[in-house]
């Protein structure tokens, strides 16, 4: 079965709905001729599973009508019909296009949909010419929503754009075995650890599969009849190298796995476990010394403007004071009311913000929490957000290029 399905903990078939391809009106999209070629390849494993094909002689509504029914039985459906299904309709987005449209552009699909052509007429395209390709812009796109992250330096980082490489296929291979090792004593199975890597913006992006701790779940067959199922879920982190800040983010679901993937890439890609030991990524103290002058945005015009949301300031001492303060604007409302927005005193350890990008109708949530966490919102440019923090000093600097 082809990987279309990373990035996410996948939820068993009996909960997962599709939002797109149950809607006739998005098929319409689409067109016949392309759902007919596009299904003709499942044929074989419908049939297997008595799972009929709306008859080609039916009118358009009673065929777009009749092929959503199909897809609404996602438990019946072939394994690979279901990746197949969910992959295109991820991909049947504006930002699916676009990665699409880039794909076309570096030649990598010869395709040509025409001007008229709907996201999801684009990207059945895509998945009838080159299937793993759609897999891999799949998988990317998954990868550029990713929320969350942890972030390691290095006491002396230099910037290594011009000095290294993807890790090859060997390398690759000794952090497989180590991550093999570890989840084999730390309960989450034996040799199923996996490594995908990409390329994406100057950044070495990993993507680890690998077992989580066993699970049950209940499972109706017919006949009501409850059956317990016993298994072992897969589960899927990503690793980040940044070569330009000699950087390492990390976005997984345990403190365990977190140090795991630390120590591990750092022995692999530079020899020394302790490589990226440095967790000082991030600072709030220039909201407390600049104020509202953090928030001026000096570079394209794609970001409309910041607003500070929430600040949370600790004070410590005996009785762990901390302090919780939100607003829909801090530093206006403290300014119409002749106060400082920021306190002298207190360790600022959190901040919330709101960016609102041109055209945009919401703002996108920014969470910065000192020493090394980032938190974006699910549709957030990464890419302007590190800009930023850059330039108003909310990150470490970075030492001359090697």
């Amino acid at each position: 079965m082809r990987n279309y399905g990373g990035l996410q903990k996948r939820k068993t078939k009996q909960i997962m709905r599709f939002k797109r391809f149950t809607k006739p009106a998005f098929l319409k999209g689409i067109g016949r001729d392309l759902l007919g070629r596009f299904f003709d390849r499942f044929k074989a494993a419908l049939a297997e599973k008595n799972i009929n094909l709306p008859a080609p002689e039916l009118e358009d509504d009673k065929y777009f009508a009749s092929l959503s029914r199909v897809v609404m039985r996602t438990d019946g459906l072939p394994d690979d019909l279901f990746e197949a299904l969910y992959a295109i309709e991820e991909m049947a987005t504006e930002e699916g296009e676009q990665r699409l449209q880039a794909a076309r552009e570096r030649g990598e699909l010869v395709m040509d949909p025409g001007k008229q052509a709907s996201k999801g007429d684009i990207a059945v395209r895509a998945y009838l010419e080159a299937p793993e390709l759609l897999a891999q812009k799949n998988n990317e796109l998954r990868l550029a929503r990713l929320t969350s992250f942890e972030y390691h330096g290095t006491k002396e980082p230099v910037d290594r754009s011009d000095s290294i490489a993807m890790p090859a296929k060997p390398v690759l291979d000794l952090i497989t075995a180590d991550l093999d090792t570890w989840f084999r004593d730390n309960n989450r199975g034996e040799e199923d650890a996996f490594i995908e890597p990409y390329s994406i913006d100057g950044e070495f992006w990993f993507l680890v599969r690998h077992g989580d701790t066993f699970a049950r779940m209940a499972k109706l067959e017919k006949g009501r009849r409850l059956k317990m199922l016993h298994f072992r879920p897969a589960k899927d982190d990503v690793v980040v190298y940044t070569p330009e800040r000699d950087e390492l983010r990390i976005h997984a679901g345990t403190k365990g796995e977190r140090e795991l993937y630390r120590r591990t890439f750092g022995m692999r890609l530079f020899g020394d476990d302790r490589y990226f030991s440095e967790r000082k990524a991030f600072t709030l103290e220039p909201l407390r010394s600049e104020g509202a002058k953090v928030l001026e945005w000096d570079g394209d015009g794609e970001l409309a403007r910041i607003v500070l949301r929430e600040i949370e300031v600790a004070y410590g001492g005996g009785f762990n004071d901390v302090v919780i303060r939100k607003s829909d604007d801090i530093f206006a409302a403290a300014q119409a009311r002749g106060k400082d927005a920021i306190p002298d005193s207190g360790r600022l350890v959190r901040a919330s913000f709101d960016f609102w990008f041109t055209g945009a109708k919401k703002p996108r949530k920014v969470q910065v929490r000192p020493p090394n966490i980032l938190k974006l919102g699910r549709y957030c440019d990464a890419a302007v957000v590190q800009r930023w923090l850059s330039e108003k000093e909310l990150r470490e600097t970075v030492a001359s290029r090697v």
